[in-house]
């Protein structure tokens, strides 16, 4: 079914099994790299899983990759981070745009300690389809990363970083874009 599409898969510190459901998880769909990082010592992650899909999030990428593969990747990535408790495990979920007219490559960044937190922002992902390109209405010009993150506090994504072309990077703070 692949489609000539490449999607990206990283990551250090995760069981052979993880990866074989995660990687055949993607195979489905898409043609995969899949790229084991070197553990770096000084982190307080064990693990890390980064995810790049090489299609735009949005109703689209749902349809596509369809909600049981969707599902199946929540599923593995929520039991590592069960299995890994207080270690810590970092998640990066990522799109190659946002919608027609933004091209922007959208990250959904993960590294809350607590597992029901954890658990709650990755669950909360696919709702966001309709809010966050009401929330990227003002990016600054030339944006090509935008980073989410999951507030513990508001129980919410929030928009929290943007790099444009020059590497500049603007902060999300108080509903806009700030130096």
């Amino acid at each position: 079914m692949s489609i000539g599409r490449i999607a990206k898969f990283r990551y250090y510190g995760i069981a052979l099994f993880e990866i074989e459901v995660i990687y055949g998880t993607l195979r489905g769909p898409f043609e995969v790299v899949e790229e084991q990082l070197p553990i770096d010592d000084n982190q307080q992650y064990v693990s890390m899983v980064e995810i790049e899909f090489p299609i735009p999030f949005g109703e689209s990428f749902f349809e596509f990759f369809t909600m049981d593969r969707w599902f199946k990747i929540k599923g593995i990535i929520k039991e590592m981070k069960r299995r890994r408790g207080k270690k810590g495990i970092k998640v990066f979920l990522c799109f190659c745009g946002i919608m027609t007219g933004i091209k922007s490559h959208l990250i959904f960044s993960l590294m809350n300690k607590s597992n029901r937190q954890f658990e709650m922002g990755i669950e909360k992902i696919e709702y966001l389809v309709d809010i966050v390109p009401i929330q990227l209405g003002t990016l600054p010009t030339n944006t090509k990363e935008i980073t989410y993150s999951y507030d513990e506090v508001n129980f919410k994504w929030l928009p929290s970083l943007a790099k444009d072309d020059d590497g500049l990077e603007y902060f999300f703070k108080s509903n806009e874009w700030k130096k």
